[in-house]
């Protein structure tokens, strides 16, 4: 049987898990399968027999980070300016009700110490709150920046791999490779090799930023067919 590196098997299991081609969820979970049995007999469960001798098993690699699902920065912009909204209401109407409280417009239930630090304590969460709501507006405003730097750098990687490489051109150079390529397989392989080219031919240090960029160039070259 020829021998998988690990780190070959993980690789493809998480381009068949972004891969676009292989949203279906029984399609992909055949795509892993199949994986996870070319890495069995590598899992290190044989017997001691098969590895005695001169050939002692080699130490197990390290088990691979998880990668998130990419979130970019302009929907990031958008939930920071959501929650900033939020706490400003929050902050807004705790601070309605504590001077209500305090101008004795509105008369608790309770008197003595337990009015006031029930009246304190609206204050302290009112202005708990517009401390929150600052703060998450001046992230909001710092994201607004990255997400326009994103979106342009985003753009810029997409033009630079579509001028230079196309569908045809990938496709040929898999079958070359590989002629008997087809269906679920050659969907994989396509996007392992749009991984190889953009981490090769770009400096990108975020895995999901990639993974999101190739899901990206996969769906424009692709979704004619």
């Amino acid at each position: 049987m020829e021998f998988i590196p690990t780190e070959v098997i993980l690789k493809r299991a998480k381009a068949a898990a972004s891969c676009p081609a292989l949203r279906d969820t029984e399609v992909k979970n055949r795509a892993l399968a199949a994986m996870a049995q070319e890495m069995d007999p590598f899992s290190g469960e044989g017997t001691d027999t098969e590895f005695s001798g001169d050939n002692p098993p080699e130490k197990s690699s390290p088990a691979a980070e998880p990668v998130h699902a990419y979130v970019d920065k302009g929907q990031r912009y958008d939930d920071m300016s959501s929650s900033a909204s939020a706490f400003f209401l929050v902050g807004g109407v705790l601070a309605i009700g504590a001077a209500l409280c305090l101008l004795g417009i509105f008369h608790l239930p309770m008197a003595g110490f337990q009015k006031y630090m029930f009246e304190g304590v609206l204050v302290v969460l009112a202005i708990g709150s517009f401390v929150v709501a600052v703060s998450s507006r001046k992230r909001a405003a710092e994201l607004k920046v990255e997400a326009d730097d994103e979106k342009r750098q985003t753009q810029e990687i997409i033009d630079w791999f579509l001028k230079n490489y196309s569908a045809k051109e990938l496709d040929e150079q898999l079958l070359m490779e590989d002629p008997d390529l087809s269906g679920e397989e050659l969907s994989l392989k396509r996007f392992e090799l749009i991984q190889d080219f953009l981490i090769t031919g770009r400096d990108i240090p975020d895995q999901s930023y990639a993974d999101s960029l190739c899901e990206t160039l996969y769906t424009k070259l692709y979704d004619q067919e």
